[in-house]
């Protein structure tokens, strides 16, 4: 009887079945020792998408390779081959990957911390040069929605909130346009629609 079965009642127990192929993913975040959770989170995707792209039922995303390398070191080119390979010049394996911790100097953690007074000061930049650039609503929009795809692929929601709560009691103001498409452009349309209709 498998090890898990045992601690559970035979009733209830259902050996999970595995499909006959499974991606080179689940052994590298296996070597690596994360959970599917754990090692989701660190390159910014679902559980769910990591556990299919695992059963090889979706394939991994160009964005999610580089994010794998930048944990890992596999070249993401070598997805495509059978067996993942270390940028250090040979297959990926726990050696492979201890050295690669030792080259990034857990730079997945500090790195981050270390620069974001930086990013903060390049979004204003860039916030600066569209004025500058008299880009308009085009751009208006692509920013926009940049900062909400952001915030739904990392789960920022709640952090905002708390910041939000923060500033108000500081009593600056929150950019709640930043954030959302203009309330008046849409109460405008609500009401040209409905004058259209007359």
């Amino acid at each position: 009887m498998h090890a898990l079965c045992q601690e559970m009642s035979s009733k209830t127990c259902r050996p999970t079945r595995l499909p006959a192929k499974i991606h080179p993913l689940h052994n590298v975040r296996q070597i690596t020792g994360f959970t599917q959770e754990q090692f989701a989170q660190r390159i910014g995707i679902s559980t769910p998408l990591l556990r299919n792209i695992e059963l090889g039922q979706r394939p991994i995303t160009s964005r999610a390779a580089r994010a794998i390398y930048l944990l890992t070191g596999i070249d993401p080119a070598s997805w495509t081959k059978k067996t993942p390979f270390s940028t250090l010049g040979r297959k990926f394996d726990s050696e492979t990957y201890d050295l690669w911790k030792m080259v990034s100097q857990d730079e997945n953690e500090a790195a981050p911390k270390r620069v974001t007074g930086r990013r903060v000061k390049a979004l204003e930049l860039i916030g600066q040069a569209m004025a500058r650039g008299e880009k308009g609503i085009v751009w208006e929009e692509d920013f926009r929605q940049f900062l909400a795809e952001v915030v739904k692929r990392y789960n920022l929601e709640a952090p905002l909130q708390e910041i939000k709560r923060e500033l108000e009691q500081r009593g600056e103001v929150w950019p709640q346009e930043a954030f959302s498409a203009p309330k008046e452009v849409a109460k405008r349309a609500t009401a040209a629609a409905a004058m259209l209709k007359l």
